[in-house]
């Protein structure tokens, strides 16, 4: 085979293998988009039991707004206020027992909220204002922070601590 044979077969097998894999990258690299909602707020009667306000782990991974554990009647949820995030795969939200959770072990201990409304069935992609409910068998009691959480790369977006009301 001649130089420009082979040169041509790699340039071709280039292509076919882009071609082939590069949607598999893009679905796995790339960040979701976000949609921003301006919900309610609590409802008469709710009672915010406690309140924090999120740090960003660092310049690429953002998260600002204030986050507050609320209890309206037998039913809890976390009010998201002014809420955003920098988007990315498979970032996910979770209530966490030791407040300003930032490590795997940390979030590993708590519990993933599935965000209603979030990218591919409960993704953290909403901004603004709006609030999730609490999966059914969690006491609210038992955690301090939120962690906003990469599961593809297990790496910290942002986190805030629930300081009590």
């Amino acid at each position: 085979m001649n130089r420009r044979s082979f040169v041509v077969l790699v340039v071709v097998g280039a292509a076919v293998l882009a071609l082939a894999v590069g949607p598999t990258l893009v679905e796995m690299f790339a960040p979701e988009r976000s949609t921003t909602v301006a919900e309610a707020g609590p409802g008469p009667g709710a009672v915010t039991l406690a309140t924090g306000t999120f740090e960003g782990a660092d310049a690429a991974h953002e998260v600002s707004g204030t986050v507050s554990l609320v209890r309206e009647g037998d039913t809890h949820y976390l009010y998201f206020e002014n809420y955003t995030q920098t988007q990315g795969p498979d970032v996910f939200l979770y209530l966490t027992p030791q407040g300003d959770p930032s490590t795997r072990e940390q979030v590993a201990a708590g519990v993933k909220v599935l965000v209603d409304g979030g990218a591919d069935g409960g993704e953290s992609t909403k901004e603004g204002t709006f609030r999730q409910e609490l999966p059914a068998g969690v006491d609210p009691t038992q955690y301090r922070g939120v962690s906003i959480w990469c599961d593809d790369f297990g790496v910290p977006f942002g986190w805030a601590t629930l300081d009590a009301e």
